[in-house]
């Protein structure tokens, strides 16, 4: 698969119960790689690739023909006749082929008398108008070279797509558990809290209002808390889609197994996405509809053949074998020639799928430069968005460390007795929503390097 650049750790499925709780992206990518049911039957399609051209090939195939029949009626030879011939296909309007016939008989036509040993020949076919610049055989021939190029560009865009989805099932799983490990913390820090007010109110320090203020805070928490958990169970299951085990049965992952920091995931795919060169007519769909534009343009050539007319030649070099003793006489006098000639006088048929082919040839060539500008758009969109996600990135990082500070002075006026369980509320909340914020942005900054990723997969090495 010289096209795509993967970086691989080789790793055993029973990684994931062993060494490590971490599953990275790279060893997530390892096993869908290598293991994923859709790419082992894409990578089927070198196999088929091969098959096509085996098949064409096969078209040159010498094939040998023997006929024999013969008549015996009241004890009287009436005849016997045995004709045999090898045909040799070439790539050229010539085809070659060596016969040997031995008839014998009293009631023979007098044209099938050969000598008792019969005769050998030696034949050449040739095509002087349709069929001499262009036949079926070298259609045949580049077709299958075609079809087997297109086996191998499907076999791209499978293993591309199977890659890119799976990339981006580890961003959702990742984030999920992102979200879920800072409403942990939340929670913890909420229901700390909720016992303190308590025992504040206990001791006559606090009213009852803040207690039920301190509970509504709680029941959110824990109910933000339960969301997250069922989301990422969710993000869980999809992923698990992707893995596999060698023998094609479904993995799953263990409770213990936890995904890299988003954050590293985000500077990984970065990488990834170095060095896309821009060549937009390397991307596997653009060569996939070259290839469809070449086996009309292929079918047209061969179908303007048939607008010709047909001429076609037939020399046969013939050898006596001789009526007694193998006595081999040869002479250029010895000869078979014959002449074919087809004129086609309408020809509907032929001009017809002419029209209609050079209609798809159209439509391809369309096809092509909206989908090129397509990808360039693609591109520049996918630039200027992670430019500005970069720097919204930086904003909400910034949020984040000025809501902490908030939130940890009014700990401070709160410990004091200088602020409301409210207030306090209030400032924690907006640092959850802060750390949610730069989750997110760090979400949306991995997809743009997985969409820069995919448009990369699709260039040459």
């Amino acid at each position: 698969m010289n096209r795509f650049v993967f970086v691989l750790i080789v790793m055993s499925i029973s990684y994931l119960a062993k060494a490590s709780d971490t599953l990275t992206l790279v060893q997530f990518q390892d096993i869908v790689f290598n293991h994923h049911p859709l790419i082992k039957s894409a990578n089927l399609n070198s196999e088929i690739a091969e098959a096509y051209l085996i098949k064409g090939e096969g078209i040159l195939d010498p094939k040998f023909y023997s006929n024999f029949d013969g008549k015996q009626f009241k004890e009287q030879n009436y005849f016997r006749r045995w004709n045999n011939e090898l045909k040799i296909p070439t790539k050229y309007p010539v085809d070659i082929s060596l016969g040997y016939e031995n008839n014998s008989g009293d009631f023979l036509n007098s044209e099938n008398f050969l000598p008792t040993n019969g005769l050998v020949s030696g034949t050449l076919n040739i095509s002087l108008l349709r069929g001499l610049l262009f036949d079926e055989q070298r259609f045949a021939l580049r077709e299958s070279e075609l079809l087997a190029g297109k086996s191998e560009i499907e076999r791209e865009l499978v293993i591309r797509n199977v890659i890119i989805e799976s990339i981006n099932a580890y961003v959702e799983w990742s984030t999920a558990f992102g979200e879920l490990e800072i409403l942990e913390s939340y929670l913890g820090r909420v229901t700390e809290r909720h016992e303190f007010v308590k025992q504040l109110f206990e001791n006559g320090d606090k009213p009852a209002l803040d207690t039920i203020e301190s509970r509504i805070n709680l029941n959110t928490a824990t109910k933000d808390k339960i969301n997250a958990t069922e989301k990422l169970w969710r993000k869980k299951q999809k992923l698990s889609m992707f893995l596999w085990s060698n023998a094609s049965e479904p993995l799953a992952l263990s409770e213990t197994v936890v995904p890299q920091d988003i954050a590293m995931i985000t500077d990984d795919l970065l990488v990834n996405t170095f060095a896309i060169s821009q060549n937009w007519h390397a991307d596997p769909i653009i060569r996939k509809k070259q290839i469809e534009l070449e086996q009309v343009n292929l079918e047209n050539r061969l179908e303007r053949e048939q607008l010709k007319p047909q001429l076609d030649l037939k020399l046969n070099s013939l050898v006596n074998l001789g009526d007694n003793d193998l006595a081999v006489n040869y002479s250029v006098n010895d000869y078979k020639l014959g002449a074919a000639l087809v004129v086609p006088i309408r020809n509907r048929k032929s001009r017809g799928q002419i029209r209609l082919n050079e209609a798809l040839i159209a439509q391809n060539e369309l096809n092509q430069e909206y989908y090129l500008s397509e990808l360039q758009n693609m591109y520049n969109m996918l630039s200027r968005t992670e430019e500005l996600n970069r720097e919204a990135l930086l904003v909400s990082e910034e949020k984040v460390e000025n809501s902490k500070l908030l939130y940890a002075a009014e700990q401070i006026k709160f410990g004091i007795g200088e602020s409301s369980v409210f207030l306090l509320n209030s400032r924690e909340r907006k640092l959850l929503e802060a750390e949610t914020e730069y989750l997110k942005n760090l979400k949306a900054l991995s997809y743009i390097y997985s969409q820069l990723y995919f448009l990369k997969l699709g260039q040459e090495n």
